[in-house]
């Protein structure tokens, strides 16, 4: 297990996630949901990559909200739906009211089913009460949401992951996933994005964008 580094307690403003508090270290961790084998995940990826990744890579600075702080383990980012993943990959810029043909064209939608049983701490809803936390979790600053992984992966619980709300979407969720050794996966179906072109363009029209050639 990773040397642990100290984190103090207490809130921060209400745009950040804040240090994770003192007692998130040893209190059992009563937000656990467990998936079961063979549930579905969505992932959107470029066609030349795999369907699931763990990243980032080894020797690669950390990139995404719930990433290692210090290389630590490696995650795995999926939506609970098909709308959670697209809206990830795609709509993350609310300011842009078009999205390129050509980036869509070199991208597939991957569902994967998960081998084992996975325990996700439920970090939306009153699970953010319960992990001392607020919604910034998935919204604020990248520092403050590392710190929250790291403690939860590190917790004596072993939970597999997190579940919390996409910032583009928030009807939507997502998950995090950690690298433990039962967190494996199989079954994968992948598709062109564009092999459903009508549902995308429905989905853009109902979030105010389009589609350019």
């Amino acid at each position: 297990m990773a040397r642990r580094r100290g984190a103090a307690g207490g809130s921060g403003p209400s745009g950040s996630a804040s240090v994770p508090p003192r007692w998130l270290r040893t209190e059992p961790l009563s937000g656990i949901v467990t998936y079961a084998a063979g549930s579905s995940w969505f992932r959107c990826h470029k066609r030349i990559d795999g369907p699931a990744f763990f990243g980032p890579g080894t020797g690669t600075a950390p990139k995404y909200r719930f990433d290692a702080p210090a290389g630590e383990y490696q995650v795995l980012y999926v939506g609970l739906d098909y709308e959670a993943a697209f809206i990830e990959t795609f709509l993350r810029n609310p300011k842009r009211r078009t999205v390129d043909w050509a980036d869509l064209d070199v991208r597939n939608m991957a569902v994967l089913t998960n081998d084992a049983p996975l325990r996700l701490v439920k970090a939306h809803g009153e699970g953010l009460s319960m992990l001392g936390t607020t919604a910034a979790l998935s919204t604020g600053g990248y520092m403050e949401a590392r710190r929250y992984s790291f403690e939860l992966w590190d917790h004596p619980d072993q939970p597999d992951g997190l579940i919390y709300s996409s910032r583009h979407n928030p009807d939507h969720l997502c998950a995090a996933i950690f690298d433990r050794s039962h967190a494996t996966f199989s079954g994968f179906r992948t598709e062109p994005l564009l092999s459903d072109e009508r549902r995308l363009r429905d989905l853009l029209t109902t979030h105010g964008k389009s589609i350019i050639k």
